[in-house]
């Protein structure tokens, strides 16, 4: 068994997908098992990512989407643990190094670190909702510590910079019903799922702001409400089991995404 599993989904990413491999082999790590799938593109994509065929695993598929494409990753992946990456960004060299220190040292089954953006002018921004200092969570504290971060807010939307015990997910899909928000969908259950988690304040992943990437920013507003509310739905089925099933945390997660649209024209007006 290999200690780690990067799973890549990659469509029409001809311009970026060899920065993206470049980065995970330059960690020259043995127990690293990188695999890319290929979700029908109909570029070059294809072509760049045979080129490392014998260092990575190549799946070909039909285009199904970003989703689509992770499970396929999942099927196959045989790593203790397992780290996703989407084709147009990429990792830090130490960055899985560091992450798997940190759940070896912590025992956590999921380890949170932080993102960076990067521009194409070469600029780069730290976001302003991030960890800035290293906390491990046990599952007593995660009432309070955890859970209500996909109420309130984002920072757990994203299943990037994030290294997953694989026994924690075995089983968990993402869903391919949805074109934006099903990394949410999915750290719902991963995280209901976890007895500890880390998170940490450093920044070991590079999210390039790409047109036209996976991340779903030309989907319409309409789209983005529905896959929103379907995010709500998925948290208020967990309410129960987290404990949270009160008058103020249902209507907290029923009017969530009302409120995320709120703060973030607030943001757009400073």
């Amino acid at each position: 068994m290999k200690k780690i599993s990067v799973i890549v989904p990659a469509y029409n990413c001809a311009a970026y997908i060899e920065k993206c491999i470049d980065s995970l082999l330059d960690m020259n790590r043995g127990d690293l098992e990188i695999i890319v799938v290929n979700d029908g593109s109909t570029d070059e994509t294809y072509d760049k990512i045979l080129k490392y065929a014998g260092k990575i695993i190549v799946i070909d598929k039909q285009n199904g989407g970003a989703a689509s494409a992770r499970n396929s990753g999942l099927s196959v992946a045989r790593g203790e643990y397992i780290l996703f990456c989407d084709s147009d960004d990429y990792y830090d060299k130490n960055a899985v190094e560091t992450l798997l220190k940190y759940a070896e040292e912590s025992g956590a089954d999921i380890v949170r670190a932080g993102y960076r953006v990067v521009y194409s002018d070469g600029g780069e921004k730290l976001p302003k909702n991030r960890f800035t200092e290293n906390e491990t969570v046990e599952k007593a504290d995660f009432k309070e510590r955890v859970y209500p971060y996909f109420i309130n807010g984002i920072m757990l939307n994203t299943t990037c910079a994030a290294l997953y015990r694989r026994s924690i997910i075995d089983g968990i899909r993402f869903r391919t019903d949805m074109k934006t928000g099903e990394d949410a969908v999915f750290n719902i259950e991963a995280f209901t799922r976890a007895q500890r988690v880390m998170f940490v304040s450093n920044v070991c992943y590079n999210y390039v702001r790409v047109s036209g990437s996976l991340t779903g920013n030309a989907l319409g507003i309409a789209e983005k409400y529905r896959c929103n509310f379907m995010i709500s739905r998925a948290a208020l089925k967990k309410l129960d089991e987290w404990g949270m099933n009160t008058l103020k945390w249902r209507m907290k997660t029923i009017t969530r995404p009302i409120r995320l649209t709120f703060d973030k024209i607030a943001r757009l007006r400073k």
